[in-house]
Formats: C-alpha cells, structure tokens, sequence
C-alpha cells in the first residue's frame, strides 16, 4: 500500500475517530487516584496575623517577598517569607514560606519552612502531612513517619480518617521500598482500620503488587463487608492483572446486588466494558448514568467522548456541550466538539472549538486540526502562521510542528515546497527520521525515485525493524519499478515486525499481484480490506478479482467503496482504465 504521509499517522492521527472514554478521569474512589504535592489548601486557619502585631522589620520583608513573588523571583520571596516566619514566629507565614518553596521546586528552604510550620502549629493536620513528605524526599524516613502518625491522629474526623492522603504522598515518593516501609509501619498498630488496609491496598496497586493488594482488599473488605470503596479497587486491581472481562463479570454481580444504585461502581463498570471493547452496553450505561446524575462532568463527557467514536454526533454533542457549561474539562470538550463539527461538516463552528485549545494535552492536536481546515479553505499562510505561533517547550513537540507544517504543505497540493521545506529541515536534523521518511514520501511522490529509496534505506540502515520503511521501500519497488524480488523481501521484513498492519498486508498483496500470483495477491487483499476499509486496498482488491475473470466482484468491490469515498482518485482512476 502506498505509505500515508508520516503525520498523518503519527501526528494528525486525530481526524480519526478512534477515541475512548478509557482515557477520561477515574471515579474518584478512593478519594484520589493522583499524587498530589504536599498541600495545604484544607489546613485549619490559624489564629490571623494583624498589621499592629508584626514589627517594621517584618512588614518590611513582606513587602520586598511579595513583590519578588510578583516578579517571578522565587528564590527573593522564599528567603524573605521564611525570614519574617522565623521573626514573627507566625505559623501563617511559615506556611506560605513553604508553600512559595514548593512551587518553586526549592525543597530545602521548604523543609526548613514546613518544620517551622509543624512546630509553631503542631495540631495542624496538613503541616504534619506537608513536613512528612519532604523528609521522606530526603530519605528520613524514620522521621516522616512520625510525622504522617501525628496527621493521622489528627484525621480521625475525614471520611477516610486520613489514610488516603497519606498514601497520595508515598505514592509521589521515588523511593517505593520506603514509602512501602512507612505505610507498613503505620499499618502496624491500626490492623483493626479498614481504611488503613484500603490505602495500603491502594498503594501496593500504584507500586505494580497487584496480589498484595488483593490480600490487603480481603482484609478491608473483612472488616467492613460491602464496602463499596473495596469493589471500586478490587475490579481495578483485576483490570490492571489483564482480567478485565472477570472484572466485567464481578462488577455486573455486585450490580445485582446491595451496590446496584451505587454510582462509583457503576462507573468503573462502564469503564471496564470499554475495555473489553463492549461500546455499545458501556455507553448504554454512561447514558443512564448522565440522566440519573446531569450535572456529573466526568459522566458526561465519558458519554460524550464514546457516542463520539460510536458516530452517535448529535448524542455527543449534547453530553460535550453541558461539559462545556460546567466549565470543568473545557480543553477536551471543545476539541471533541471541534471533531463532531467537522464530521458533520460545520467546518466554521470546528475551527471555533479547536481554537478555543489553548494549552494541555490537546493543544497541538487541536492547532493541527485548525490549520488543517484554514488549509481546505485556501488559508494556507494563515494556517502556517497558526502553527508558528504556538507555544511549545520541548525538541518533540516542536518537531512535531514541523511535520505538520510540512504536511500542510502537502495537502494543499504543494509537493515541491514540502519537499524543499523537509529538506531544509533535515540539513539541521539530519538523523531525524520522521523528516527523512516523510521526505522520501515527497521524494516518490515528484519521481525522484532514487533519492525517495536513498532515504528509506537510510533509515533502515539505522533502525533495522522500522516497518514503516521497510513497507514504504517495499512498495515503491512493486509498484515504480520491475524488481519485484527485492521489493518481496522488503516487504516480508516489515510483515514480520507488524503482521497484522492492513497497509503492509496489502503491500503484500500487491507484490504478488506484480509477480503474478494472482491468488495470494487476492488473498493478502482481501484480509487487508477485512481489517481497514480503505479505499486504496478496495482499489488493488477490485484490479486483481478483474485478472482473475471474476469481473463482477471486482465492480462490486469498486462501486461500493467510491459509495464511501466518492472523492477517491485512485479508486476514480482504477474503474476508468477498466472502462467503467
């Protein structure tokens, strides 16, 4: 199969609607699946700090910290808090020293600045927790023991009595054999604390020890029956052991039972169906789920994103919009709204929603898909200026840009300016092999056929099992030139590393096609076509059933995919040469 452009695989893979609500959020059962910084935004206030009480020198240092902090100079405002802490011997400030410290990643000023705080406020729970960490992320871990005991005793009141901020905390820790170690010995003397068994439970599942965790689950789950927190943990322990469908089935029987109106189950039930593909029953589920609770952000847009890759549009949108109104997770929604717009054609209110994507995960993805449309409307140095001004930090992202910018350049029928612009790219980067691939791409494409298999060799030279050169140079001899051997071998290389690749499969059916072997050809075909309906293989499919004599199969293989393609030139081109 004529190798894709290299972003659309790899970078623009977005126009696809190949998504899934597995991605979204996990119920929130136990309290957090995160591992957050040590945080003090539920702290107990302390007694306020006046003006009258705080000596000039003091009000000085504010002053001078503050406007530091406004300036961005962190390491100014830190010294500063955590002088006027040490003079007015003020818990507040204490903590805002080691909370200015934190954000700044200055974990021994923060030390010194939480073990003030703890000292000058030691009932506080969160300064406990706070100075519990760093200590233990300067590996004393004897003394953030102490520490993480002291929050607990302070905790009995929370929900989960405090454990399972305990084990957020030793999760972030690097160090797994100690922050297992301290849950250990906290767990010690609380043996008869189903919370306690659940962190641990929890913790171990985060450590990868899954049977630990299962074991320390039946210790919960003895000690309070029925708890609703242990079958959330335990279904996700058995996803993580690869036994989703038993999962599936242990989540469906305690539906039938006590927990059948319990929402977290019932979320993390629909969820596993995603996982084991069982779309259709998980998103019946979602849906009741978004009725019974409407105002649920995580529900509906897990609706959302699967009636999305169901094609349901009309459903989606509705979920995604009232995502949207909450105004939680509003990057995500507005590109999967962007994407429903532009299925239904819309392509003015898509652009809309993709530009609205100004940060995180989808910011790129969303851009690309921006320009890609400025590009379909004749923008293309509009689009190419979208794509210059985003704001990226790393080597790979901006790579990314430029193999999206090349890529426009490609869609807007501008072959030689792509080739030249990957060109020039690569005298910078000339071991990079998303450019070198995507220029041999170009390269074919302008019949610069020596310099398209120049690079691909280059590549495989480097990286031996690089299926997509491998296919890529495999092709180009089958269907450019006569050496159908050496193309065979190619082929049967990348066959090898990716044997279920629909692409490659028809590559393969191509080749023998070219050899003329004309019933594995028809063969490798046809279970190409079984796994990607493209227009491209139902193009070689119909050419081969057509030597064959089965003429009529071949018509119907052409006729019913330029129903589907209808835009498809090669599929065009193909029923012409044979006079339909």
């Amino acid at each position: 199969m004529k190798p894709l452009m290299f972003v659309l695989l790899a970078v623009m893979a977005v126009a696809g609607c190949a998504v899934s609500p597995v991605d979204t959020a996990p119920p929130k059962v136990p309290d957090s699946d995160t591992v957050s910084a040590p945080a003090v935004s539920d702290a107990p206030s302390e007694a306020p700090v006046t003006q009258r009480d705080i000596p000039p020198e003091v009000m000085y240092q504010l002053l001078i910290a503050d406007i530091a902090s406004q300036r961005g100079q962190l390491g100014v405002a830190i010294a500063n808090y955590l002088a006027a802490a040490k003079t007015a011997r003020a818990p507040r400030l204490a903590q805002r020293a080691a909370r200015v410290a934190l954000f700044a990643k200055a974990l021994k000023p923060a030390l010194e600045a939480a073990s003030l705080w703890a000292e000058l406020a030691p009932e506080n729970p969160e300064a406990r927790r706070m100075l519990g960490a760093l200590l233990l992320t300067f590996g004393r871990a004897p003394e953030a023991e102490a520490q993480f005991d002291a929050y607990l005793g302070l905790s009995a009141a929370l929900p989960n009595r405090g454990f399972q901020q305990v084990a957020n905390q030793l999760a972030s820790e690097q160090n797994r054999v100690a922050a297992m170690t301290v849950m250990e010995n906290l767990l010690a003397t609380r043996g008869d604390e189903p919370h306690a068994w659940l962190a641990h439970a929890w913790l171990s599942m985060r450590q990868g020890k899954l049977d630990q965790a299962l074991a320390s689950l039946d210790r919960a789950e003895a000690l309070k029956p029925g708890w609703r927190q242990v079958v959330v943990l335990r279904a996700r322990v058995m996803g993580q052991q690869g036994h989703q469908q038993e999962a599936v089935d242990y989540l469906a029987a305690q539906l039938d039972g006590e927990l059948s109106d319990d929402p977290d189950v019932r979320m993390t039930y629909a969820r596993l169906l995603t996982e084991v593909n069982q779309l259709e029953p998980a998103l019946k589920e979602f849906n009741a789920l978004a009725e019974a609770y409407p105002n649920n952000v995580e529900v509906r847009y897990a609706a959302g994103v699967l009636s999305l890759q169901l094609q349901k549009l009309e459903a989606a949108k509705i979920h995604l919009k009232a995502v949207l109104t909450s105004r939680q997770r509003m990057l995500e929604a507005n590109f999967y709204l962007g994407r429903i717009y532009e299925l239904q054609g819309d392509k003015e209110q898509a652009l809309a929603h993709y530009l609205a994507v100004r940060h995180g995960d989808f910011y790129i993805n969303a851009n690309a898909r921006a320009a890609s449309l400025m590009v379909d409307a004749g923008r293309l140095d509009e689009a190419r200026k979208l794509l210059r001004s985003l704001r990226v930090h790393s080597d790979e992202d901006r790579h990314r840009l430029t193999l999206i910018e090349g890529e426009l350049l490609r869609q807007a029928g501008e072959y030689q300016a792509a080739f030249d612009f990957f060109s020039e790219k690569l005298q910078a980067s000339p071991d990079n092999t998303a450019l070198r691939y995507a220029r041999a791409l170009l390269a074919e494409r302008l019949d610069k056929l020596d310099l398209a298999e120049q690079d691909l060799r280059a590549i495989i030279e480097r990286e031996p099992g690089n299926a997509q050169a491998l296919n890529a140079l495999g092709y180009t001899l089958a269907d450019r030139t006569d050496r159908y051997d050496e193309a065979l071998g190619y082929i049967q290389r990348a066959l090898a590393v990716e044997p279920e690749d629909a692409a490659i499969i028809d590559s393969m059916g191509w080749v023998h096609y070219r050899l003329g072997n004309l019933e594995k050809a028809r063969d490798y075909l046809r279970k190409a076509l079984d796994l990607v309906k493209d227009p491209e293989i139902a193009a070689h499919l119909g050419e081969v059933l057509w030597k064959l004599g089965d003429r009529q199969a071949a018509t119907e293989v052409w006729e019913t995919h330029m129903k589907q393609f209808p835009g498809h030139d090669g599929l065009r081109k193909v029923m012409k040469r044979f006079g339909l």
